[in-house]
């Protein structure tokens, strides 16, 4: 079956990065006295990128134990990989592959660093887990959003322009999955400890995750509930709602913390967040009282590129003279060229991330080797080995020849060029740039076909998932979800349970009526039984007139009460056939997962010796199965 981590193969090293840490790593890449501390810094503000580095530092081939700070990863793979690593995937063209419009990719990026320090912060006063730790895994808590804006770039703008109540549900809907559920794919690809991984994925609703009050998943999922909000307050509604909304939160009561802690820790937080902001050209927050934030906008970017011969060419000269070089008056005067000129690497690149050149032309510095290290850094990116560079050389100089071509040059030219000689050699750069153009197309066309062929063929799996007569998840789904619960539990040690319910006299019913009767009968028994299932619940048609609800919250203390409550409402559900009134009940079997099961299936057994036993004792009652004995629940019935 396919899974949300088989659909992000199509795009698992298409995530975008922001701008600004693109810049910032590419200058610190080139300056051999960086520190450690000083790429973790760039890296982990970078979900994506610090999602790819995990990914690394765990994979199979480096062995020993798991990493999941970034520091870590960064000494376990070594700085100058992680350099290679970072300058390589921190620049996407987003022009080709296209951008999800209504998906806000600033917002996002900001939101995440403020919820991953405002889960710091908090994890320093919980000693839950390390707050390095914590930091990493809040960051990407959410990455399942950058995926799916990443990978159906329409349809999940279609989804976002249409302001659905519960987003993960309008996508449950549209994939079969939401972002949440790609995050928590993801986070295990990247090796994140599922003690950590598993509490995060229920960061936007803590109340649906099952786990046992005041354990320690419990706390986890409140602490990344609580950043989540914090950080989205923040995003939305500025520092002075955010602190008034403190008080009003469960999250720090559950967590054992006092507001004025809470508070403290929200000022430290976005205090570093406004730091991070300005370095990496984030969104800036406000301190401000009552001050909203408000996305700064991001540079536009010349559009994509077209055949026409003479559609204009972005072009960036960089060398020692910058725009005193003689060659900038050439450009000036060339046909359908639009040249900006630079004297600094960093003016350079911060230009060459805004307009996305299609020429570069590299003249004369002082030190030679300078030029050749910027093309190779330039050709290390996504962006870069596509653009067409140019130097200017001494064409008898056969060395300086060879090395300019080995670090990545297209074309030599000389510094005393003509302007006709130049207007021919834009000839060539337009041709390679039209045959890019249709490559990066037809790339985009085959990207988006995959894209949909794996939509279409999740679609199919969930509809072999689930029954087509009541609109309920089938067998083959009860069985995969108890698979997963049954690992969960007995990872977390926390309670699983299930009740198995059957129509009673449903026979009869089909015998009397006719079949389209008993459908209608267990079209409607099996709404009733979902209008009463718990958002920690499921419920699943087995076959016939059986159903199963599967529960991972409580004992069977709890699963008395939710059978009781479903006993109720379908003994008093009233079905009109034939201009009368029928009535069905339902008998119910329960059982918990228990220390002499040794696979789900044992649990499964006993739930239906419990309720064979509720059948023969007369139905319309409850029986559970316990320490290997069955027993009947006798509940006062209603007048």
């Amino acid at each position: 079956m396919s899974t949300p981590r088989i659909l992000l193969d199509n795009a698992a090293d298409k995530l975008p990065s922001p701008d600004g840490i693109a810049l910032a790593i590419m200058e610190l890449w080139q300056d051999e006295n960086t520190t450690v501390d000083q790429l973790t810094q760039l890296v982990q503000a970078d979900p994506a990128l610090s999602g790819r580095l995990l990914k690394l530092a765990n994979s199979a081939s480096l062995g020993s134990r798991p990493v999941s700070p970034i520091n870590g990863a960064i000494v376990k793979v070594g700085m100058k990989t992680v350099g290679q690593l970072a300058v390589a995937f921190s620049l996407i063209d987003k022009e080709v592959d296209g951008q999800c419009e209504a998906f806000d990719y600033q917002q996002f990026w900001s939101q995440s660093l403020c919820m991953a320090l405002v889960c710091r912060g908090l994890g320093r006063l919980c000693n839950l887990a390390p707050p390095d730790e914590l930091f990493s895994c809040a960051l990407m808590s959410r990455i399942g959003l950058l995926a799916l804006a990443t990978i159906y770039p329409h349809e999940l703008s279609e989804l976002i322009e249409s302001t659905p109540r519960d987003l993960a549900g309008a996508e449950r809907g549209r994939f079969g999955f939401d972002h949440n559920e790609v995050s928590a794919e993801m986070l295990a690809d990247f090796g994140v400890p599922p003690v950590l991984a598993e509490p995060a994925r229920f960061h936007e609703r803590p109340e649906q995750s099952g786990y046992a009050p005041r354990s320690r998943p419990a706390q986890l999922t409140h602490l990344f509930g609580l950043a989540f909000r914090l950080s989205d307050s923040m995003v939305r509604a500025g520092l002075e709602q955010t602190e008034k909304s403190i008080e009003t939160l469960p999250g720090p009561r559950r967590l054992g913390l006092s507001t004025e802690q809470v508070s403290e820790v929200l000022q430290q937080s976005i205090s570093e967040w406004q730091e991070w902001s300005h370095l990496l050209d984030l969104p800036s927050p406000s301190l401000q009282p009552g001050a909203e934030t408000e996305p700064e906008t991001a540079p536009t970017t010349a559009g994509p590129e077209t055949d026409d011969e003479d559609a204009h060419l972005r072009v960036l000269l960089i060398g020692q003279w910058g725009r005193e070089h003689r060659l900038k008056a050439l450009l000036d005067e060339a046909r359908g060229v639009t040249a900006q000129c630079y004297s600094d690497q960093k003016e350079m690149l911060r230009a060459a991330l805004q307009i996305r050149p299609q020429l570069i032309i590299l003249a004369e510095h002082e030190d030679r080797e300078t030029g050749n290290k910027l093309c190779r850094l330039i050709r290390s990116t996504e962006w870069g080995r596509l653009v067409y560079i140019m130097a200017i050389v001494d064409k008898s100089d056969c060395d300086q020849m060879a090395q300019v071509f080995r670090a990545g040059v297209d074309a030599c030219i000389q510094s005393q060029i003509g302007l006709p000689e130049l207007d021919a050699r834009m000839v060539a750069v337009r041709r390679m740039l039209a045959l890019q153009n249709t490559w990066q197309k037809d790339r985009a066309e085959l990207r988006q076909i995959a894209n949909e062929l794996a939509l279409s063929q999740r679609r199919m799996e969930v509809l072999s998932l689930t029954d087509q007569l009541t609109g309920l998840p089938n067998r083959r789904a009860a069985l995969a979800a108890m698979k997963q619960a049954w690992s969960m539990s007995c990872r977390s040690e926390l309670p699983m349970s299930v009740i198995m319910i059957d129509i009673d006299h449903f026979k009869r019913v089909n015998d009397t009526f006719g079949h389209p009767v008993g459908d209608r009968v267990l079209m409607e028994v099996a709404k009733a039984l979902r209008a009463e299932v718990r958002e920690s619940e499921g419920i699943y048609r087995m076959g016939g007139e059986e159903f199963l609800l599967l529960s991972s919250t409580g004992g069977i203390k709890q699963l008395v009460i939710a059978a009781e409550r479903l006993r109720r409402r379908i003994a008093a559900l009233r079905i009109e056939v034939e201009q009368e009134l029928l009535q069905v009940t339902i008998s119910l079997g329960l059982a918990e997962r228990e220390p002499e099961h040794e696979r789900f299936d044992a649990m499964l057994v006993a739930a239906d010796k419990a309720l064979y036993a509720a059948k023969a004792h007369g139905r319309n009652c409850i029986f559970y199965h316990r320490k290997q004995q069955v027993h009947h629940l006798k509940v006062p019935r209603q007048p």
